[in-house]
């Protein structure tokens, strides 16, 4: 027996062992026929889904809906009593970014002291830049002012963009001591958002007539 015969022998042999060895139970042992991957090696066939943190269904459902809830306690609790504050933040979303938002709460014996009620806003634990206050939602007589939706505080003077693995988050804090904060309900507009943003910063109108109040 020459040694071509030898060698051609001992390759049916071992493939009639990795055979024998699969039908025991063993998985991913075959070597693999010409132009296929190891199946134990480091090549991976590409399959269009690497490095995708959403399925395209998800994002497109997001962004048609067009707001964002901020809406998980984080710390603290509801209500907030005087003296106390609770942190909020948005669920898991893909990338986006904010314009306006609206925040309607409602303070215990009809009480109007929305000076008191301080928002703070953050991505995860950064600081937006400015602090704004209930006495710029609310009049007096707890009517809206306009149309009640300001302007997501801009970060380090630039449009805020909040990435997939990010949370937009906002705290309230009652600084008084009467009049507990009795219910919230806070979301963010991000249709548009970047057109938005800069006319609410602008003090105009834009998309869903959201303005600047502050003053």
């Amino acid at each position: 027996m020459d040694n071509t015969e030898s060698k051609q022998n001992l390759s049916i042999l071992g493939r009639e062992i990795a055979e024998h060895l699969v039908r025991l139970g063993g998985t991913n042992v075959l070597p693999p026929a010409e132009g296929e991957y190891s199946a134990c090696g480091t090549g991976v066939p590409r399959i269009g889904c690497e490095n995708l943190l959403y399925a395209p269904i998800t994002v497109a459902r997001f962004y048609r809906g067009g707001r964002t809830n901020i809406d998980q306690v984080v710390e603290g609790q509801l209500p907030v009593a005087p003296g106390s504050s609770v942190l909020l933040s948005q669920g898991a979303h893909p990338p986006w970014a904010t314009s306006c938002y609206s925040l309607r709460y409602r303070l215990a014996n009809n009480g109007n002291n929305h000076d008191e009620i301080k928002i703070e806003w953050f991505v995860d634990t950064e600081p937006l830049d400015a602090i704004q206050y209930g006495s710029e939602i609310y009049n007096m007589d707890n009517t809206v002012i306009g149309e009640g939706k300001l302007p997501v505080p801009l970060a380090l003077g630039e449009h805020c963009c909040i990435g997939g693995n990010n949370r937009l988050r906002v705290r309230i804090t009652h600084t008084g001591n009467a009049n507990q904060i009795e219910n919230i309900r806070l979301h963010v507009e991000h249709a548009n958002a970047v057109k938005c943003c800069s006319a609410c910063a602008a003090g105009k109108s834009c998309q869903r007539g959201c303005k600047n109040h502050g003053k």
